[in-house]
């Protein structure tokens, strides 16, 4: 029997780029749980052993701009994500595709779905 997939929530807000993004990540080989909001993405985390998040949420998602994966990472401050993010001015520099700050990657919005597959393969060799 294969060893069982493994399992990468993707908390994007936007049902249709959710269902890409699970389709494209689902090939490479990811049991892929889409999500619209962190409640359902901490729902999936207690309960099930969850490799990596993939997040696609803009910081004024959160309540009164706040970053809204803060509640994640409190509970869950090893897990790697995989962030996406618009271009800002106070951004940390971006190196090539994504630039690492601890256990978060960062993506730059647009970003292109053979860039995402390669920084899900990076967290993925990492755990």
């Amino acid at each position: 029997m294969p060893p069982p997939k493994p399992v990468v929530v993707v908390l994007e807000d936007q049902p249709e780029l959710g269902r890409v993004i699970r389709e494209v990540l689902g090939s490479e080989g990811f049991d892929v749980r889409p999500v619209q909001d962190t409640t359902s993405a901490l729902r999936i985390l207690r309960v099930e052993k969850v490799e990596f998040l993939v997040s696609d949420l803009s910081s004024d998602v959160g309540a009164g701009g706040a970053d809204p994966l803060e509640a994640l990472a409190s509970e869950f401050d090893a897990l790697p994500v995989i962030v996406i993010r618009n271009a800002r001015a106070d951004d940390v520099p971006f190196f090539g595709r994504w630039h690492e700050d601890g256990s978060r990657l960062y993506l730059r919005r647009p970003f292109r779905l053979d860039d995402l597959v390669s920084a899900a393969r990076e967290v993925h060799s990492k755990v």
